[in-house]
C-alpha cells in the first residue's frame, strides 16, 4: 500500500505573511486612541500658552494632529477651548493661527 501524500513540512504548513495579509486585509480603519495628559497650570492664558508650545514640539510627529488640541479647566472638562483657529483655507491647508483671532486667517504649516 502506497502513504498517503504529506507534503514536506507537515499539513498545516504557515502561509507566507504577504499571503495572510492579503487575505485578512480589512477596508475598517485600525482603531485609534487618545492621549490625555493633564497638566496644571493655574489659569486658561497660561493653558493655552502650554498647549500651543506642546503643539510646536510635537507637531514633526505624524500621529499628532495638532489642529485638534483643546484646553479644559479641570472641573469643567465637557467646556473645551480651542487653541488653533483651525478654519480650512481655499487651498485645502488650515488656519494655524490662535483660536479667535482677529484679521485674516493665514495658512501656515508650522502652527
Amino acid at each position: 500500500m502506497i502513504p498517503p501524500y504529506e507534503p514536506p513540512g507537515g499539513i498545516f504548513v504557515p502561509l507566507p505573511r504577504a499571503a495572510v495579509l492579503a487575505f485578512t486585509r480589512s477596508t475598517e480603519p485600525p482603531p485609534r486612541h487618545v492621549l490625555h495628559l493633564p497638566v496644571a497650570v493655574p489659569d486658561l492664558d497660561g493653558a493655552l500658552d502650554m498647549a500651543r508650545t506642546l503643539a510646536r514640539l510635537l507637531a514633526p510627529t505624524p500621529q499628532v494632529d495638532v489642529a485638534g488640541i483643546t484646553v479644559s479647566a479641570e472641573d469643567a472638562q465637557h467646556v473645551r477651548h480651542w487653541v488653533f483657529c483651525d478654519r480650512i483655507m481655499p487651498d485645502r491647508r488650515r488656519c494655524a493661527r490662535e483660536a479667535d483671532h482677529v484679521g485674516a486667517c493665514l495658512p501656515d504649516d508650522d502652527p
